[in-house]
Protein backbone atom coordinates (compact mmCIF):
# COMPACT_ATOMS: atom_id res chain seq x y z
CA UNK A 1 0.00 0.00 0.00
CA UNK A 2 0.79 3.58 -0.33
CA UNK A 3 0.48 6.79 1.71
CA UNK A 4 -2.51 7.90 -0.18
CA UNK A 5 -4.76 8.74 2.85
CA UNK A 6 -2.27 11.25 4.68
CA UNK A 7 -4.02 14.13 4.24
CA UNK A 8 -6.94 13.49 5.01
CA UNK A 9 -5.59 12.41 8.59
CA UNK A 10 -2.76 14.74 8.97
CA UNK A 11 -5.27 17.68 10.18
CA UNK A 12 -5.22 15.35 13.59
CA UNK A 13 -1.65 16.34 14.18
CA UNK A 14 -2.80 19.67 15.37
CA UNK A 15 -4.56 17.78 18.72
CA UNK A 16 -0.75 17.38 19.93
CA UNK A 17 1.68 19.10 21.77
CA UNK A 18 5.75 17.11 22.45
CA UNK A 19 7.35 17.23 25.95
CA UNK A 20 10.94 15.50 26.17
CA UNK A 21 11.75 12.88 28.40
CA UNK A 22 14.25 13.78 31.12
CA UNK A 23 17.96 12.68 30.52
CA UNK A 24 17.82 11.31 33.88
CA UNK A 25 14.98 8.93 33.33
CA UNK A 26 16.10 7.99 30.00
CA UNK A 27 19.40 7.02 31.58
CA UNK A 28 17.54 4.47 34.45
CA UNK A 29 15.13 3.34 32.35
CA UNK A 30 18.06 2.06 29.30
CA UNK A 31 15.99 4.40 27.12
CA UNK A 32 19.00 5.57 25.38
CA UNK A 33 17.17 5.81 21.69
CA UNK A 34 14.49 7.91 23.23
CA UNK A 35 17.22 10.82 23.56
CA UNK A 36 16.50 13.77 22.05
CA UNK A 37 13.10 12.10 20.84
CA UNK A 38 9.37 14.48 21.50
CA UNK A 39 6.86 12.57 23.02
CA UNK A 40 3.39 13.28 22.06
CA UNK A 41 0.48 14.31 24.18
CA UNK A 42 -3.22 14.84 23.57
CA UNK A 43 -3.32 18.96 24.26
CA UNK A 44 -6.24 18.02 26.54
CA UNK A 45 -4.10 15.96 28.74
CA UNK A 46 -1.76 19.16 29.61
CA UNK A 47 -3.94 20.18 32.66
CA UNK A 48 -4.11 16.76 33.83
CA UNK A 49 -0.30 16.44 33.54
CA UNK A 50 0.63 19.75 34.91
CA UNK A 51 2.46 19.88 38.27
CA UNK A 52 2.68 15.83 38.76
CA UNK A 53 6.09 14.62 39.34
CA UNK A 54 5.13 10.80 37.98
CA UNK A 55 5.10 10.56 34.17
CA UNK A 56 2.04 9.29 32.63
CA UNK A 57 2.79 7.15 30.18
CA UNK A 58 -0.68 5.73 28.94
CA UNK A 59 -0.69 9.61 27.00
CA UNK A 60 2.57 9.15 25.84
CA UNK A 61 2.00 5.58 24.49
CA UNK A 62 -1.55 6.76 23.51
CA UNK A 63 0.00 9.60 21.39
CA UNK A 64 2.87 7.75 19.92
CA UNK A 65 0.35 5.62 18.50
CA UNK A 66 -1.93 7.96 16.89
CA UNK A 67 0.87 9.51 15.43
CA UNK A 68 2.16 6.64 14.01
CA UNK A 69 -0.95 6.37 12.21
CA UNK A 70 -2.16 9.75 11.43
CA UNK A 71 1.39 10.38 9.03
CA UNK A 72 2.83 7.40 7.49
CA UNK A 73 6.06 9.35 7.20
CA UNK A 74 6.16 10.74 10.81
CA UNK A 75 10.01 11.55 11.29
CA UNK A 76 9.94 10.26 14.93
CA UNK A 77 7.49 6.85 13.73
CA UNK A 78 10.46 4.43 14.00
CA UNK A 79 11.73 5.41 17.55
CA UNK A 80 8.31 5.51 18.50
CA UNK A 81 7.64 2.00 17.27
CA UNK A 82 10.91 1.03 19.03
CA UNK A 83 9.14 2.33 22.31
CA UNK A 84 6.08 0.57 21.93
CA UNK A 85 7.47 -2.52 21.44
CA UNK A 86 9.49 -2.61 24.61
CA UNK A 87 7.09 -1.84 26.71
CA UNK A 88 4.58 -4.31 25.15
CA UNK A 89 5.63 -7.03 22.72
CA UNK A 90 1.94 -7.84 22.18
CA UNK A 91 1.23 -4.11 21.86
CA UNK A 92 -0.01 -4.28 17.75
CA UNK A 93 -2.95 -7.15 18.79
CA UNK A 94 -4.23 -4.32 21.75
CA UNK A 95 -3.93 -1.80 18.94
CA UNK A 96 -6.02 -3.98 16.96
CA UNK A 97 -8.38 -4.43 19.45
CA UNK A 98 -9.32 -1.24 20.45
CA UNK A 99 -9.35 -0.28 17.09
CA UNK A 100 -12.54 -2.65 16.95
CA UNK A 101 -14.13 -1.54 19.53
CA UNK A 102 -13.76 2.33 17.97
CA UNK A 103 -15.15 0.95 14.86
CA UNK A 104 -18.22 -1.08 16.71
CA UNK A 105 -18.87 2.34 17.98
CA UNK A 106 -18.90 3.97 14.73
CA UNK A 107 -15.89 6.21 15.31
CA UNK A 108 -14.05 5.18 12.19
CA UNK A 109 -11.66 7.81 12.15
CA UNK A 110 -10.09 6.62 15.16
CA UNK A 111 -10.31 3.20 14.11
CA UNK A 112 -8.75 3.96 11.11
CA UNK A 113 -5.66 5.88 12.43
CA UNK A 114 -5.12 2.85 14.82
CA UNK A 115 -5.28 0.22 12.60
CA UNK A 116 -2.66 2.09 10.41
CA UNK A 117 -0.28 2.34 13.18
CA UNK A 118 -0.89 -1.67 13.50
CA UNK A 119 0.09 -1.74 9.99
CA UNK A 120 2.76 -0.04 10.46
CA UNK A 121 4.09 -2.07 13.09
CA UNK A 122 3.34 -5.12 10.69
CA UNK A 123 1.90 -4.53 7.69
CA UNK A 124 1.38 -8.69 7.00
CA UNK A 125 -0.77 -8.76 9.99
CA UNK A 126 -3.78 -10.51 8.64
CA UNK A 127 -6.55 -8.65 11.52
CA UNK A 128 -5.06 -5.44 11.03
CA UNK A 129 -5.72 -5.59 7.18
CA UNK A 130 -9.03 -7.06 7.48
CA UNK A 131 -10.36 -4.69 9.88
CA UNK A 132 -8.75 -1.54 7.96
CA UNK A 133 -10.05 -3.10 4.70
CA UNK A 134 -13.72 -2.88 6.32
CA UNK A 135 -13.40 0.28 8.28
CA UNK A 136 -11.94 2.08 5.26
CA UNK A 137 -15.08 0.34 3.28
CA UNK A 138 -17.64 2.02 5.54
CA UNK A 139 -15.80 5.35 5.08
CA UNK A 140 -16.24 5.83 1.04
CA UNK A 141 -19.81 4.41 1.72
CA UNK A 142 -20.67 7.39 4.20
CA UNK A 143 -19.00 9.80 1.40
CA UNK A 144 -20.26 11.60 -1.58
CA UNK A 145 -16.71 13.08 -2.72
CA UNK A 146 -15.45 11.76 -5.58
CA UNK A 147 -11.65 11.92 -4.59
CA UNK A 148 -11.81 10.77 -1.39
CA UNK A 149 -14.05 7.71 -2.35
CA UNK A 150 -11.45 7.27 -5.25
CA UNK A 151 -8.98 6.95 -2.87
CA UNK A 152 -10.41 4.80 0.18
CA UNK A 153 -12.10 2.56 -2.48
CA UNK A 154 -7.98 1.82 -3.85
CA UNK A 155 -7.02 1.75 -0.10
CA UNK A 156 -9.35 -1.31 0.19
CA UNK A 157 -8.29 -3.12 -2.91
CA UNK A 158 -4.46 -2.91 -1.98
CA UNK A 159 -5.46 -3.99 1.73
CA UNK A 160 -7.63 -7.14 0.05
CA UNK A 161 -4.38 -8.00 -2.28
CA UNK A 162 -2.35 -7.91 1.05
CA UNK A 163 -4.36 -10.01 2.71
CA UNK A 164 -4.60 -12.39 -0.11
CA UNK A 165 -0.84 -12.96 -0.05
CA UNK A 166 -0.37 -13.19 3.65
CA UNK A 167 -4.18 -15.30 4.70
CA UNK A 168 -4.60 -17.34 0.85
CA UNK A 169 -6.45 -19.57 2.85
CA UNK A 170 -9.65 -16.92 4.35
CA UNK A 171 -12.25 -17.11 2.41
CA UNK A 172 -14.25 -13.51 3.52
CA UNK A 173 -11.10 -11.98 1.37
CA UNK A 174 -11.95 -13.35 -1.87
CA UNK A 175 -15.65 -12.33 -0.93
CA UNK A 176 -14.49 -8.30 -1.20
CA UNK A 177 -12.35 -8.90 -3.59
CA UNK A 178 -15.06 -9.73 -5.86
CA UNK A 179 -16.91 -6.50 -4.91
CA UNK A 180 -13.36 -4.36 -5.29
CA UNK A 181 -12.92 -5.80 -9.05
CA UNK A 182 -17.33 -5.08 -9.73
CA UNK A 183 -16.13 -1.40 -8.22
CA UNK A 184 -13.53 -1.23 -10.83
CA UNK A 185 -15.68 -2.53 -13.54
CA UNK A 186 -13.07 -5.84 -13.66
CA UNK A 187 -16.08 -8.68 -14.10
CA UNK A 188 -13.82 -11.46 -15.16
CA UNK A 189 -11.93 -10.56 -12.24
CA UNK A 190 -14.76 -10.56 -9.82
CA UNK A 191 -15.97 -13.78 -11.28
CA UNK A 192 -12.72 -15.67 -10.40
CA UNK A 193 -12.80 -14.15 -6.99
CA UNK A 194 -16.25 -15.19 -6.13
CA UNK A 195 -15.96 -18.87 -8.02
CA UNK A 196 -12.97 -19.09 -5.64
CA UNK A 197 -14.67 -17.90 -2.43
CA UNK A 198 -17.64 -20.32 -3.25
CA UNK A 199 -15.29 -23.10 -3.25
CA UNK A 200 -13.68 -21.97 0.42
CA UNK A 201 -17.12 -21.74 1.93
CA UNK A 202 -19.40 -23.07 3.86
CA UNK A 203 -22.96 -23.22 3.25
CA UNK A 204 -24.23 -19.67 4.57
CA UNK A 205 -25.62 -15.83 3.73
CA UNK A 206 -22.50 -14.60 1.85
CA UNK A 207 -22.36 -17.72 -0.62
CA UNK A 208 -25.79 -17.54 -1.46
CA UNK A 209 -25.19 -13.78 -2.22
CA UNK A 210 -22.75 -14.64 -4.25
CA UNK A 211 -23.65 -17.72 -6.58
CA UNK A 212 -27.06 -14.86 -7.36
CA UNK A 213 -24.44 -12.35 -7.80
CA UNK A 214 -22.27 -15.38 -9.91
CA UNK A 215 -25.32 -15.73 -12.43
CA UNK A 216 -25.54 -11.76 -13.20
CA UNK A 217 -22.35 -11.75 -14.62
CA UNK A 218 -22.64 -13.88 -16.72
CA UNK A 219 -23.68 -11.04 -19.01
CA UNK A 220 -21.02 -8.41 -18.51
CA UNK A 221 -18.06 -11.37 -18.50
CA UNK A 222 -19.32 -11.96 -22.15
CA UNK A 223 -19.40 -7.94 -22.81
CA UNK A 224 -16.25 -7.56 -20.96
CA UNK A 225 -14.62 -10.31 -23.30
CA UNK A 226 -16.43 -8.04 -26.43
CA UNK A 227 -14.30 -5.19 -24.95
CA UNK A 228 -11.17 -7.13 -24.67
CA UNK A 229 -11.29 -8.32 -28.47
CA UNK A 230 -11.53 -4.21 -29.39
CA UNK A 231 -8.47 -3.32 -27.20
CA UNK A 232 -6.40 -6.47 -29.22
CA UNK A 233 -7.59 -5.17 -32.34
CA UNK A 234 -10.22 -7.30 -32.98
CA UNK A 235 -13.05 -4.60 -33.70
CA UNK A 236 -15.53 -6.38 -35.63
CA UNK A 237 -15.67 -9.16 -33.40
CA UNK A 238 -15.78 -7.04 -30.29
CA UNK A 239 -18.03 -4.49 -31.97
CA UNK A 240 -20.72 -6.72 -32.62
CA UNK A 241 -21.09 -8.73 -28.96
CA UNK A 242 -20.85 -5.07 -27.48
CA UNK A 243 -23.59 -3.41 -29.78
CA UNK A 244 -26.07 -6.38 -29.44
CA UNK A 245 -26.45 -5.78 -26.08
CA UNK A 246 -26.54 -1.71 -26.65
CA UNK A 247 -30.68 -1.47 -25.70
CA UNK A 248 -30.76 -4.33 -23.20
CA UNK A 249 -32.60 -3.03 -20.66
CA UNK A 250 -31.48 -5.45 -17.80
CA UNK A 251 -28.12 -3.05 -18.69
CA UNK A 252 -29.47 0.38 -18.62
CA UNK A 253 -27.62 2.83 -16.17
CA UNK A 254 -24.86 0.19 -16.30
CA UNK A 255 -21.74 2.37 -17.40
CA UNK A 256 -19.44 -0.04 -18.47
CA UNK A 257 -21.24 -1.28 -22.05
CA UNK A 258 -21.20 2.07 -22.94
CA UNK A 259 -17.62 2.68 -21.41
CA UNK A 260 -16.53 -0.35 -23.94
CA UNK A 261 -18.78 0.92 -26.93
CA UNK A 262 -16.78 4.56 -26.47
CA UNK A 263 -13.44 2.46 -26.65
CA UNK A 264 -14.74 0.74 -29.18
CA UNK A 265 -15.61 3.35 -31.19
CA UNK A 266 -12.64 5.62 -30.77
CA UNK A 267 -10.28 2.39 -31.95
CA UNK A 268 -12.32 2.49 -35.22
CA UNK A 269 -12.70 6.53 -35.53
CA UNK A 270 -16.07 6.76 -34.68
CA UNK A 271 -14.96 9.57 -32.64
CA UNK A 272 -18.62 10.98 -32.14
CA UNK A 273 -20.21 7.86 -31.31
CA UNK A 274 -17.57 7.63 -28.49
CA UNK A 275 -18.34 10.96 -27.35
CA UNK A 276 -22.32 10.16 -26.91
CA UNK A 277 -21.60 6.96 -25.12
CA UNK A 278 -18.71 8.01 -22.80
CA UNK A 279 -20.57 10.68 -21.67
CA UNK A 280 -23.60 8.58 -20.82
CA UNK A 281 -20.79 6.44 -18.57
CA UNK A 282 -19.44 9.14 -17.03
CA UNK A 283 -22.40 10.08 -15.79
CA UNK A 284 -23.32 6.78 -14.27
CA UNK A 285 -19.75 6.68 -12.95
CA UNK A 286 -18.13 10.36 -12.38
CA UNK A 287 -14.95 9.22 -10.94
CA UNK A 288 -13.89 6.56 -13.42
CA UNK A 289 -10.81 7.16 -14.88
CA UNK A 290 -10.66 5.22 -18.02
CA UNK A 291 -13.91 6.73 -18.97
CA UNK A 292 -12.18 10.25 -18.45
CA UNK A 293 -9.09 9.09 -20.64
CA UNK A 294 -11.12 8.17 -23.39
CA UNK A 295 -13.22 11.27 -23.24
CA UNK A 296 -9.61 12.85 -23.98
CA UNK A 297 -8.93 10.84 -26.50
CA UNK A 298 -12.14 11.71 -28.46
CA UNK A 299 -12.23 15.26 -28.29
CA UNK A 300 -8.55 15.30 -29.25
CA UNK A 301 -9.46 13.41 -32.05
CA UNK A 302 -12.34 15.51 -32.52
CA UNK A 303 -10.29 18.76 -32.64
CA UNK A 304 -12.41 19.97 -29.38
CA UNK A 305 -9.24 21.17 -27.31
CA UNK A 306 -11.70 22.82 -24.80
CA UNK A 307 -13.74 19.55 -23.88
CA UNK A 308 -10.17 17.49 -24.20
CA UNK A 309 -8.31 19.73 -21.30
CA UNK A 310 -11.91 19.86 -19.12
CA UNK A 311 -11.61 16.13 -19.16
CA UNK A 312 -8.08 16.22 -18.64
CA UNK A 313 -8.38 17.80 -15.31
CA UNK A 314 -10.48 15.93 -14.00
CA UNK A 315 -8.73 13.00 -15.04
CA UNK A 316 -5.37 13.72 -13.45
CA UNK A 317 -7.71 13.94 -9.97
CA UNK A 318 -8.52 10.51 -9.65
CA UNK A 319 -6.22 8.75 -12.47
CA UNK A 320 -3.51 7.75 -9.51
CA UNK A 321 -6.29 5.37 -8.45
CA UNK A 322 -7.15 3.44 -10.68
CA UNK A 323 -4.17 0.65 -12.36
CA UNK A 324 -4.70 -2.09 -14.53
CA UNK A 325 -2.84 -4.73 -12.47
CA UNK A 326 -4.39 -7.55 -10.85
Amino acid sequence: MIDRLDKYFKKYLDNYVFLELMPHYIKRERLDFMRNVPMPVKKEYLKELAGKDEIHFQYFIEGMIDLIGIDSSFRYAPQYITFLNYVNKDIPKIIVSLAIDFAREEQLVHAAILLRAALRMNEADPDALYNYMLVCRNMYNDSDEDEYIADFKMEVFESLKSLKACRPDFAMTYYFLGFAYINAGRYSSASREWKTFISMSEPCEERAEIEERLSELEIPVKIEQGYMDVIKGEWERGLEVLEAYKDESTLRGWWPLSYYLGVGYNRTGRYEDAVAVLKKAQRENPSGAEILAELVIAHNALGDEVNAEKYKKKLDIVKRNFRSED
